[in-house]
């Protein structure tokens, strides 16, 4: 959520902490709460299984886990913000345990234009793909930018390419650790990097109506097995808006 906040916060008045976190709040505060129905079809829970081969058991059976136990190792979710700025505009989230890969990323899919002037039907090139910009913040550094640009065939054929920056080697072991940084920052009284109290709260009612959903509901566990991207459902949940996921599995 303080990923989601620091995406969808206004510009700040000045770059500290204080106003920071004023805007992050407001975000947060128009951050749609849903009802029943709009949080059972806006969000989706999983819990690992057993892998083919069996060479990792299902959440079930580990260690210190009940046998009956319904907790949650998967999480998908459809955001939305009523306000100005992001009205209409999806905000899509998943994380969760025992996936194929493990990192944290952010991916900003921009619209498509209205008028496709790029389009030759007769050279067959119908279909435009969105630009996309992918903010890379684990274990990498870095960011990509795919735009589309004509390819070296006869015609006018488009095709996505890479734009990438990833931070060097011998610049990321000068940098400080992340833990480094927020001791830094406690010494100088920097809070720009840490929640505050109405950030926690205002995140935490939207989260605590979908927990309350949930312990209400009787889910189908286990639903994905390890090595996945996450239940089929998390692919359907963006299929509804005709969208999928940018990140894919052997990407």
């Amino acid at each position: 959520m303080q990923i989601v906040s620091l995406l969808a916060m206004e510009q700040p008045v000045a770059f500290q902490d204080t106003d920071i976190r004023a805007e992050k709040v407001k975000a947060l505060r128009s951050l749609r709460v849903y009802n029943v129905a709009e949080a059972s079809t806006n969000f989706v829970r999983g819990q690992y299984g057993a892998s083919v081969d069996g060479s990792s058991k299902e959440y079930r059976k580990e260690d210190g886990v009940p046998a009956d136990s319904n907790n949650e190792t998967f999480v998908a979710g459809k955001l939305l913000f009523d306000n100005y700025r992001w009205s209409g505009v999806p905000f899509y989230i998943r994380t969760g345990k025992k996936l194929a890969d493990k990192f944290t990323r952010v991916d900003v899919v921009f619209k498509k234009p209205l008028v496709d002037i790029f389009s030759f039907p007769q050279d067959g090139n119908t279909l435009l793909s969105p630009n996309v910009l992918t903010i890379h913040i684990e274990p990498e550094q870095g960011f990509s930018l795919v735009v589309n640009a004509k390819n070296s065939e006869q015609g006018f054929h488009t095709e996505p390419v890479n734009l990438d920056f990833y931070e060097n080697s011998q610049r990321t072991q000068a940098t400080p650790q992340p833990y480094e940084r927020l001791i830094h920052d406690v010494l100088k009284g920097d809070g720009t990097n840490f929640a505050s109290w109405p950030e926690v709260a205002s995140a935490w009612k939207f989260v605590d109506q979908v927990r309350r959903v949930w312990d209400i509901q009787q889910p189908m566990f286990p639903n994905y097995i390890p090595g996945s991207m996450g239940p089929v459902t998390a692919d359907e949940l963006l299929a509804r808006d005709h969208r999928e996921w940018v990140y894919k599995l052997n990407q």
